[in-house]
């Protein structure tokens, strides 16, 4: 077919296909790393909020006569707090989950946009060279002609000016190939070589109805997920807090040895309670503050959802702009330019087309299969700028 992209690569061994390169990104790049890391740090930090505090132990001795005690303090958690901090802990854990895997997620985009960035661009070479070629066959069969004193020398020369061009907008693509290359590899571990990738830059087939597409974006998103453990973090964190106005009382156990007469020192057990009195801090303010992180986050849940409906919307009404414009260039091209080189090269050899019609032709050829290259790949940014405002790949 006179528009198809499917060219060969040679060295298939070292291509990388896309599952390869999220494969190795999800397992060994220093972004998942750090979202791993982070996801540690809060767990260890939440379990430390709710760990019993260290009893004291305390050593005192009365210089008057002979009293000494030896005794143990612990406060004791009755009030409920500690197990209120513990389910916060637990929703602050998910939140920062959530928050890691929509980095990941966005980063992932980011990854696969730069995929097939750079398989676009080596499909971009692959264009110009095979334009390359057939020039150097025009070439070789204009010199022939001209030594046999067919053709003339003008019609050589405008051809070989012709692949000139031909040449400086390879090297421009080989650029391009490297820089996409770049920024391919900026994503992998260090040292990982992406020299060629492989893959399709088909979309997909049936796209989703809105509705389902919305619905799958409000129970896959993880930042909306997240927003929504944040409300009931603070929430729990709230009612941890209205738990200070109860006191906890401070345990005393230990025992006690004085002398009780002249000569006669005893030892007994001691035992005793501290109860703190909540008259200046009853958890008043720490209260208001959760509340007020509570409605804060309400409101970026609420706003999320707004801007996710938009997202979704946006990018599914541009996927499908972009996938109809690939059909129509495909139908209107396609008839027409699937013979015109082939016919124009035997109208030139029987006379009746000079060699600019020809050049031109092969020239209308590239253009079509780099500008049909050009809308794939607009299609194919789209379709992964959806699965970014979904929260998942769009599958047929």
């Amino acid at each position: 077919m006179f528009l198809s992209l499917a060219w060969p690569f040679l060295g298939q061994a070292q291509d990388w296909t896309e599952a390869r390169v999220i494969e190795r990104f999800l397992d060994q790049s220093p972004y998942a790393r750090e979202a791993r890391a982070r996801v540690d740090a809060a767990r260890a930090e939440s379990a430390g909020r709710t760990l019993l505090p260290n009893p004291n132990m305390v050593v005192s001795r009365e210089g008057a006569g002979y009293a000494a005690f030896y005794q143990i303090e612990q406060q004791l958690p009755i009030t409920g707090r500690r197990g209120l901090l513990k389910q916060a802990g637990a929703a602050t854990v998910g939140a920062t989950e959530a928050d890691t895997a929509a980095l990941l997620w966005s980063l992932r985009s980011d990854l696969r946009l730069a995929f097939y960035q750079l398989l676009a661009t080596q499909r971009r070479e692959a264009v110009l060279s095979d334009g390359i070629r057939d020039l150097d066959d025009v070439i070789r069969i204009l010199k022939a002609r001209e030594q046999e004193g067919e053709g003339s020398r003008y019609d050589r020369l405008r051809a070989e000016r012709e692949l000139a061009e031909y040449r400086s907008q390879l090297a421009v693509a080989r650029t391009e190939v490297a820089h996409a290359r770049g920024v391919l590899s900026g994503f992998l571990p260090t040292g990982t070589g992406v020299d060629r990738v492989a893959g399709t830059l088909e979309t997909v087939a049936n796209m989703p109805v809105l509705d389902s597409l919305l619905q799958r974006a409000l129970g896959h998103r993880s930042d909306y997920l997240a927003e929504q453990r944040q409300v009931e973090r603070y929430r729990l964190e709230a009612r941890a807090a209205d738990r200070l106005r109860y006191p906890e009382p401070v345990a005393t156990a230990g025992v006690k040895r004085g002398d009780v007469a002249p000569g006669d020192r005893q030892t007994a057990s001691a035992v005793g309670i501290t109860i703190p009195i909540p008259l200046f801090n009853r958890g008043q303010s720490e209260v208001a503050r959760w509340r007020a992180e509570q409605e804060r986050a309400s409101a970026r849940h609420s706003a999320l959802e707004r801007r996710i409906r938009g997202e979704v919307t946006a990018a599914a009404e541009a996927l499908q702009l972009r996938r109809n414009a690939i059909a129509q260039y495909r139908s209107e091209v396609n008839e027409l330019g699937s013979d015109l080189s082939r016919i124009t090269r035997v109208a030139y050899q029987e006379g009746e087309v000079g060699i600019l019609e020809l050049l031109d032709s092969y020239r209308v050829t590239r253009q079509s299969l780099l500008r049909l290259l050009e809308l794939e790949v607009l299609a194919k940014e789209a379709q992964i700028e959806l699965d970014r405002a979904v929260g998942e790949e769009v599958l047929p």
